[in-house]
């Protein structure tokens, strides 16, 4: 896959606070230039949030560069673009000017995501121990990538938009369709094929709500586009449904929440639970990075609009939505070999001040202690221990 978060530095002003904010460690500063370490990135769009001089971007695709490429264009919207909304009757007039866009249609996914939802629910109930669900590529990348020997507990689920995107191919087979995804973070849209080359994906485009909402305002009218969505699949992306106590199932918002219930799973402390749902954002999907309205007046849009989800419940066949989960890494360190691969950080990070200052070019001295037990760099890195050798 290309690079997703790219860096521009001719303004950057050097203050770290991408460095610092980066959830997976995956951001380092070597001879003054950000460096973003693609093996740990999990595309969260936290550092794009924290950077003041706003040099940490995310390219999208141009639709006037691709739309004359196929014979029939469809545009998938997120259940969560009704937070930007202020009546159905506006979501629908929306949709109607996204049409006006060029597109030939305008197509949801709520449906399945709503009994991907009461899946997940009914399936964790009747499987042994606790297990995890998330349609949030970045949840899912952190859960690869840090925890490995979780991933085999995700629910073998394919993404919402994906299952879609196939069952649009399926209906125009006889005609060279360009599918369009329209999203609400950086998570979502690594999942395409462009920008990011994700050929495994039944998506040809990712596109970000912010850049095409000016353009979908201008074109509004008084013609409503007749789309429906589905309760449940609405619920799914912002309601605590998840975390109803008469069931075993906990729901989990932000990366940070995550990681530390992660943590506990990890290592067996959580007891009585079938399954943990997480979220990389706060409030679920509407707290999204390219959505113009905040969470929490999102979340208030969302309800006041609850009864006009009237889109009917769907069943889907295994095929379409059952995957086989493959960690993308070669080699899957068992439990005692992470023990082994922490002790050997720990060893090394005790040798460390432990002021996590940053000077060193990387978040803090864990991750410092990471780099020098991979043979990445030299312990003298540290300034502060440098100095000290000296005295």
């Amino acid at each position: 896959m290309k690079p997703v978060v790219s860096w521009f530095g001719t303004k950057c002003e050097h203050c770290i606070k991408c460095l610092k904010s980066c959830p997976a460690d995956a951001i380092s500063i070597v001879n003054h230039e950000v460096q973003i370490d693609e093996e740990k990135c999990i595309h969260c769009d936290v550092c794009i949030k924290e950077c003041p001089a706003r040099v940490l971007k995310v390219h999208g695709v141009h639709m006037n560069e691709t739309m004359h490429q196929h014979d029939y264009n469809v545009v998938l919207i997120p259940t969560s673009i009704l937070s930007d909304m202020k009546s159905y009757e506006d979501f629908q007039r929306m949709c109607e000017a996204i049409l006006k866009l060029g597109f030939d249609a305008v197509e949801q996914y709520s449906d399945i995501e709503g009994f991907l939802y009461k899946k997940a629910i009914d399936e964790s109930n009747k499987r042994e121990g606790i297990w995890l669900t998330s349609f949030c590529p970045t949840i899912n990348q952190l859960i690869e990538k840090n925890y490995p020997t979780l991933y085999e507990r995700i629910l073998p689920y394919d993404y919402p938009v994906e299952i879609a995107a196939r069952r649009i191919r399926k209906k125009h087979q006889d005609k060279d369709v360009g599918i369009y995804s329209l999203c609400e973070c950086v998570g979502k849209m690594i999942l395409a094929k462009e920008p990011f080359g994700n050929e495994k994906s039944a998506i040809d485009y990712a596109m970000t709500i912010s850049h095409v909402f000016p353009k979908m305002n201008k074109l509004k009218s008084d013609i409503k586009y007749p789309i429906q969505m589905n309760k449940y699949g609405v619920k799914s992306n912002v309601e605590d449904l998840f975390g109803n106590r008469s069931l075993s199932v906990v729901r989990v918002e932000g990366l940070n929440q995550s990681k530390s219930l992660l943590d506990l799973v990890e290592f067996d402390r959580i007891q009585h639970v079938d399954l943990v749902a997480m979220y990389a954002c706060y409030q679920g999907c509407i707290g999204g990075y390219y959505l113009w309205s905040n969470p929490f007046e999102g979340c208030y849009n969302i309800e006041s609009m609850m009864e006009h989800y009237t889109a009917e419940n769907i069943d889907l066949e295994e095929n379409e939505y059952l995957i086989q989960r493959e960690l993308n890494r070669q080699e899957i360190k068992s439990m005692k070999e992470r023990m082994a691969w922490f002790a050997r950080v720990n060893e090394i990070l005790d040798t460390l001040p432990q002021y996590d200052c940053g000077a060193c070019g990387f978040a803090n001295c864990r991750s410092l202690a990471q780099s020098v037990a991979k043979g990445d760099v030299d312990i003298q890195a540290c300034r502060v221990k440098r100095k000290g050798d000296r005295e």
